[in-house]
């Protein structure tokens, strides 16, 4: 009796294995872009500085970059956009003769101004990140501090500390070189700026490195971005601003009105 009830239960879970249906498992859904966050530093170079004085290579930051990719076989490919460009530069300098000193603190915030699509456009090729547009509404606000002798003379800020406004405008960055699992970038120096007064020309140098990576919905940006600057908002180049008295000329018064010697400088 035992024996037939047995042969009947394993019978009847036989056939509600062949009629149960079959489930398939849950998939994740395709991602449309990848949006990458990085943190970034910076090597900012002056030359051209009066004697060369000032001339050097000083690291600041940290700083933020988000880019968003195209999805390419579910890795980041294709069409870039930068949602954010963020800086931090804050650093001293010190400047000292046999009858002059002056110590030059900044702090200050570089970003770019974001429309609807971020702040610039461009095409990843392989590895290298080409940009399609420049970076817009380029702009450091911060303050600027001096004191010792010769502030306020031959093109030093003023005594005391003074707010500092430059830009917005246009700069053009070089390609983004990066890893092929794009986990880190470099851009190599870039010209962003050229001042009459003080006299000195600035380039910067990029470092990302990855710390978030997010699937997220396509978007439909385009790449035109209206009409083309004009001679007076050119990239890399700004009409200049005041800050507390003194004109700034474009974004390379940024850091050093005066010779350094300090040993932030290379």
């Amino acid at each position: 009796m035992a024996h037939r009830w047995f042969r009947g239960l394993a019978t009847a879970c036989a056939v509600g294995l062949a009629v149960a249906p079959v489930v398939a498992s849950a998939q994740p859904p395709a991602c449309g872009a990848w949006e990458v966050e990085y943190t970034v530093s910076e090597n900012l170079r002056l030359s051209d500085t009066p004697m060369g004085r000032g001339d050097g290579v000083y690291a600041v930051g940290p700083g933020r970059v988000v880019l968003r990719f195209d999805d390419r076989d579910g890795q980041p490919g294709g069409r870039v956009e930068m949602l954010s460009y963020e800086m931090r530069e804050h650093f001293t300098i010190d400047s000292r003769t046999l009858f002059w000193n002056a110590r030059v603190t900044t702090d200050a915030l570089t970003r770019g101004t974001p429309d609807a699509c971020g702040v610039a456009e461009g095409v990843l090729q392989g590895t290298a990140l080409g940009w399609t547009s420049p970076v817009r509404g380029y702009r450091t606000d911060g303050t600027i501090t001096c004191e010792g002798v010769l502030c306020g003379k031959f093109g030093a800020p003023p005594p005391g500390r003074s707010e500092l406004h430059i830009g917005p405008g246009p700069v053009s960055f070089s390609p983004f070189q990066l890893a092929r699992d794009a986990k880190t970038f470099t851009m190599s120096e870039t010209f962003v700026a050229k001042t009459d007064m003080p006299k000195q020309t600035a380039h910067v140098a990029l470092a990302g490195r990855e710390v978030r990576r997010a699937c997220v919905p396509a978007t439909s940006c385009s790449s035109s971005k209206g009409a083309a600057p004009s001679a007076t908002d050119s990239p890399n180049s700004y009409a200049g601003g005041t800050a507390e008295g003194y004109r700034i000329v474009d974004r390379a018064s940024l850091e050093l009105f005066v010779s350094s010697d300090s040993p932030g400088g290379r």
